[in-house]
C-alpha cells in the first residue's frame, strides 16, 4: 500500500467519479485503475479500498448495474452532458473489479445477472443503459462487440459454476472465431496492432484476450487459443523475458510503460498465460 505508484493509483481513485468518461480506451480512466488493483488482489479488507468500492457501488441503475459518470457528445448519439450511466464496455469491468475486491455480492448480484442476460448466440452486442436511448457504438446493431464480449468473459471468469452457461460458451467461441477473422466489428480487429504486447489489460489486444480466454477450460482446449499463446511465447528473449511492443503512456510509472528494456509486468502476465496452457 505504500509503494509510490500504487499509492498514486489509490489516491486517484478517491476522486471517483471524476474525471468523466468520454472514450473507453483512455488509459487514465479510473475504471482501468480499479481493475489494475483488483488484478493485484487488493480487497475491501484495506480501508482505502473499502471506501473506494463503497463510493463506486453506491450509484446503480434501475437494472442494478453499477454506473459511472459519462459524457457522450451529441454527434456520437449522446446528450453532451455529464450524467451517470453504463455501457457494456465499462459496466462488466466495474462489476468484475468490485466482485474481485470482495464487495458484498448482495449489492452487485442483480446488476451482474442483468449483464449476463444480455448475451446472444454470437456473444455480446453493444448494449447501453435504456436511459441512453438509441445510442450505439461504431458498428452494426445485432452483431458482436468483441470488446464488450471480452469484458463479459472476464466477469464470467469469477463464476466457475457459470462457465458452461450458453452465453459464456458462445462468447468464448465468438472470440476464438475472431482470432482467424479479417472482420473488424466495432473497429476491433486482430491485425498487427492487436498482436503487440501491452500492459495493463485495458483494450482489445493479444495479452488481454489470452489472459481472459485461458481462464476457461473450454477455450484452453481450442487450437486457435493454443496458436495465440504460442505466438506470445515466441516473443520471449534468450532469458525468457518479454518487452512491451506498445505502451500506454499514462502508465509510465511501471516498467511496462517503456519498450527499451524487458518488463517484469509483461513477463509475469505472459508467464501466467502460458502456464495455464501446460
Amino acid at each position: 500500500m505504500n509503494d509510490p505508484f500504487i499509492r498514486s493509483v489509490i489516491d486517484d481513485l478517491k476522486e471517483w467519479p471524476y474525471p468523466v468518461l468520454k472514450r473507453h480506451n483512455d488509459a487514465k480512466l479510473l475504471l482501468h485503475k480499479l481493475a489494475f488493483l483488483a488484478e493485484l488482489d487488493y480487497t475491501v479488507e484495506e480501508r482505502d479500498i473499502a471506501e473506494i468500492c463503497s463510493a463506486i457501488s453506491a450509484n446503480r441503475s434501475d437494472e442494478g448495474v453499477v454506473q459511472l459518470m459519462v459524457n457522450i457528445p451529441k454527434h456520437f448519439g449522446g446528450s453532451g452532458t455529464d450524467s451517470y450511466s453504463w455501457m457494456l464496455c465499462d459496466a462488466p469491468l466495474l462489476h468484475y473489479s468490485l466482485h474481485r475486491m470482495g464487495v458484498d455480492r448482495a449489492i452487485l448480484e442483480r446488476g451482474t445477472e442483468y449483464l449476463f442476460s444480455l448475451g446472444q448466440s454470437y456473444g455480446y452486442p453493444c448494449a447501453v443503459s435504456p436511459l441512453m436511448g438509441k445510442f450505439n457504438g461504431p458498428g452494426k446493431r445485432g452483431t458482436i462487440c468483441p470488446y464488450a464480449t471480452l469484458l463479459m468473459l472476464r466477469l464470467y471468469s469469477l463464476f466457475p459454476d457459470r462457465h458452461n452457461d450458453e452465453s459464456c460458451r458462445a462468447s468464448q467461441e465468438a472470440l476464438l472465431g475472431q482470432l482467424e477473422s479479417h472482420d473488424k466489428p466495432y473497429l476491433f480487429g486482430t491485425g498487427k496492432k492487436f498482436r503487440k504486447l501491452k500492459y495493463p489489460f485495458i483494450w482489445y489486444d493479444i495479452l488481454h484476450v489470452a489472459e481472459v480466454l485461458t481462464r476457461f477450460d473450454f477455450a484452453r482446449k481450442d487450437r486457435r487459443l493454443k496458436a495465440l499463446v504460442d505466438e506470445i511465447a515466441k516473443e520471449a528473449d534468450a532469458q525468457g523475458l518479454y518487452k512491451a511492443g506498445s505502451v500506454w503512456t499514462a502508465w509510465k510509472g511501471i516498467d511496462a510503460g517503456q519498450k527499451k528494456n524487458p518488463s517484469q509486468w509483461i513477463t509475469s502476465a505472459a508467464g501466467r498465460i502460458i502456464s495455464r496452457m501446460t
